[in-house]
């Protein structure tokens, strides 16, 4: 089979952009001006603490350079997932521990679905709606975990009488007012706070911040969470403040990048335990 010569034409500069190929000369030289924003890797950041190279995985100066580039942390109300405070709180209710991000919004998404949020709902209908199978983007299906025991905290909190007295214009007020519903513990009413508000006063401890903090430095190996939940939440704010970096911002970086890289993080942490 005789080829046109056209077939072994050079590519041209432009098409080569027009194909998805990008000069990344700006991004480097952008990524070389926040590093040098950054101080010396021998330099504390807090006593017993160096802030590391930017290079090196967990270090406080990564963290740094990961908040630098994060640009798209910086529009109000950023971490808002509804758009009123009880639905706000019933999405993180239905998340948590053991139960993947995901799963929670495709809770929440049938429940208002189903126009299920609403006073004085019953049991049974939130309990119904939450037992029956989820399909999955690839098409498969799978349960929600918990479904009758946060039911049952859904409706709880969709019966209180004061439901509608919530002080959601005070981050401490509101997590304090948290505290006093049924399936909300410190982490939970911390997330509930620092999505809702953009609260720089509270900290979400979940495995990952915790995981990262134990790594990092700014946490030791031998703490406990339920015991020491807001001794922890300080230390972390105290890390930030170091960082000079907003800790709701800081927290949802950590996490995401934890979430991703979670096999790694478990690796190295036995390594060091």
């Amino acid at each position: 089979m005789q080829l046109a010569i056209e077939s072994f034409k050079p590519i041209d500069p432009v098409d080569r952009v027009s194909k998805n190929i990008y000069d990344e000369t700006a991004l480097w030289a952008n990524s070389k001006y926040l590093l040098d924003k950054i101080p010396d890797q021998g330099k504390e950041l807090q006593p017993g603490l160096k802030w590391g190279s930017a290079y090196q995985l967990y270090t406080p100066a990564f963290w740094k350079l990961h908040y630098l580039l994060n640009d798209n942390l910086k529009r109000e109300n950023e971490h808002r997932i509804s758009s009123n405070i009880i639905e706000e709180i019933i999405v993180c209710i239905l998340g948590g521990y053991g139960i993947p991000s995901e799963m929670g919004l495709l809770a929440f998404n049938r429940l208002k679905d189903r126009e299920l949020i609403m006073p004085n709902i019953s049991f049974e209908a939130i309990n119904d709606a939450l037992s029956q199978p989820f399909l999955l983007d690839n098409g498969k299906e799978v349960k929600y975990r918990f479904y009758n025991q946060k039911a049952r905290f859904v409706q709880q909190f969709l019966s209180k009488e004061d439901i509608l007295d919530i002080p959601d214009h005070n981050d401490l007020e509101l997590r304090k007012w948290l505290l006093h519903v049924n399936g909300i513990g410190p982490k939970t009413a911390s997330w509930i706070t620092r999505n809702w508000l953009q609260s720089e006063r509270v900290a979400i401890l979940d495995v990952h911040l915790l995981r990262a903090g134990v790594i990092t430095g700014f946490f030791k190996q031998d703490f406990n969470i339920e015991k020491q939940y807001y001794e922890l939440e300080q230390q972390f704010l105290n890390f930030c403040n170091c960082l000079e970096v907003k800790p709701s911002n800081m927290d949802a970086i950590i996490w995401s990048y934890m979430k991703k890289n979670n096999k790694l993080a478990i690796n190295i942490l036995s390594s060091i335990t």
